[in-house]
């Protein structure tokens, strides 16, 4: 309960904490994989979990859908939306909130949950939208000013299995 507590307040949590949740083995006591998004416009990638580590990338995304698949207690090895992996450091993290239309195509956000309901919008490929709640394989979203639903499966953050795989340490460079 403590270490869903502290989670809760350090902003990590990809969804509500009840006191009969199950508690995961992991650093947090959250579930891995599990989503995220990047707190600022600038985040560091490191390619391992420490500021000894370099840098090899940074995003530059404030609320970039990120999939945490791996943890230490202040690190998290998270998946970006071009698969790419690495580890930024926790503080970096929030709460996830959004989600990505799919890239290379555009994407109808509709009346109601129903592939039939009219067209209320089209976004662009790889527009980021707020997330409200799924259900039944639709998600609601909102993007420019635009509130509406969309297939689940079309969108980058909505998975429940991992999305990358946690590289190998040891595997040949």
């Amino acid at each position: 309960m403590l270490a869903a507590l502290a989670a809760l307040g350090a902003g990590l949590v990809s969804g509500p904490v009840h006191a009969g949740d199950q508690a995961f083995d992991t650093p947090s006591g959250l579930q891995v994989p599990r989503w995220a998004m990047l707190r600022r416009n600038e985040v560091y990638a490191r390619n391992g979990p420490s500021k000894d580590n370099r840098v090899v990338w940074t995003y530059r995304q404030a609320q970039l859908p990120v999939q945490i698949i791996s943890e230490t207690r202040d690190w998290r090895l998270v998946c970006d939306p071009d698969g790419g992996v690495a580890w930024v450091s926790r503080t970096m993290l929030q709460a996830q909130k959004t989600v990505l239309s799919p890239a290379g195509q555009k994407l109808q956000m509709r009346q109601s949950p129903d592939e039939k309901a009219d067209i209320k919008a089209i976004l662009k490929p790889r527009a980021l939208a707020s997330l409200d709640k799924c259900k039944k394989g639709w998600c609601r979203i909102s993007a420019a000013g635009q509130t509406g639903w969309v297939p689940e499966q079309s969108l980058w953050g909505t998975q429940t299995a991992a999305v990358c795989k946690r590289p190998d340490p040891f595997a040949a460079r």
